[in-house]
């Protein structure tokens, strides 16, 4: 990912272990627990805003390389350009509306064609530019490692045992020179670990699914409308049909497909709504 010019300065050094709280105007605040190789300029481009913007609302960091331990950081805003959505089945206005922090209201005045006609799949709606909070977890900037906290007995199992690095996370992200939104995470881990079914449920996919980019992936249809994905797989285990247990081995890790490296993406669906797997551990 190319990045902005603004980033070409010197790397700021951050202290492990800082809690940095990543606050705007008018936007709920979140935080954010530097991890081992951060430093404020990678925290900038996960953010979405400039250091140069940080350096300003921080006074503490304007003659200063480090931030000390528990220091507190303002971010400001980010602007987000505009974009076009393609609808996926299940998406309806108030689901896109919400995915792209915008109020019913202003997409259905950006999209005047849909506002009160139907809405179908492959239909292309226009996202205006807008404000929005600082992100705190932008996939493709940092590696970082995903906390499990799920027990043994726990209602989702985590797919991968003993691998929790998560290279690109949920949402917004550039890949290979194109903005994209990515329905999962992506779990790095050896070509052929095995992959474990995070709920019991029924193979709703088995196959290869090069077309969509996902190469061989398994698709699983679990109680209360919850789907799991699983993708770019070097071997398929289970077939379309059958019943799978929590912690069943549906797969290992592969490199196939729209990847780049080997991985696991993960996927989780409410109804087909896309929803951040990590919000479930």
């Amino acid at each position: 990912m190319r990045l902005p010019s603004f980033l070409t300065l010197r790397p700021a050094a951050v202290v492990l272990g800082a809690a940095l709280i990543l606050a705007a105007p008018g936007a709920g605040a979140a935080s954010y627990r530097v991890q081992p190789g951060d430093t404020l300029s990678g925290i900038a481009v996960r953010a979405g805003v400039s250091v140069a913007s940080l350096r300003a609302l921080n006074p503490s960091l304007r003659h200063s390389d480090t931030v000390q331990l528990g220091r507190v950081l303002q971010l400001p805003p980010r602007r987000v350009p505009a974009r076009m959505h393609t609808v996926t089945p299940g998406q309806n206005l108030t689901v896109i509306a919400r995915k792209y922090g915008l109020s019913l209201a202003a997409l259905r005045q950006a999209n005047p064609r849909y506002a009160s006609g139907p809405l179908w799949a492959g239909a292309r709606l226009y996202i205006p530019a807008r404000t929005a909070a600082p992100r705190t977890g932008t996939p493709g900037a940092t590696v970082r490692t995903a906390s499990v906290r799920v027990q043994a007995g726990g209602r989702w199992l985590w797919p991968v045992a003993g691998h929790h690095t998560v290279s690109s996370g949920y949402g917004d992200r550039t890949l290979e020179g194109q903005q994209e939104t990515h329905y999962g995470i992506d779990i790095v881990a050896p070509e052929g670990t095995l992959v474990r079914a995070a709920r019991a449920g029924r193979v709703l996919e088995s196959r290869p699914d090069f077309a969509r980019g996902w190469g061989w992936t398994v698709v699983i249809e679990h109680a209360d409308g919850w789907i799991t994905r699983y993708a770019h797989l070097s071997a398929n285990l289970i077939r379309a049909g059958e019943p799978v247990v929590r912690g069943q081995p549906v797969g290992r890790v592969g490199n196939t497909g729209r990847s780049t490296g080997p991985h696991l993406h993960f996927g989780t669906y409410l109804r087909w709504v896309p929803h951040d797997p990590m919000g479930l551990y």
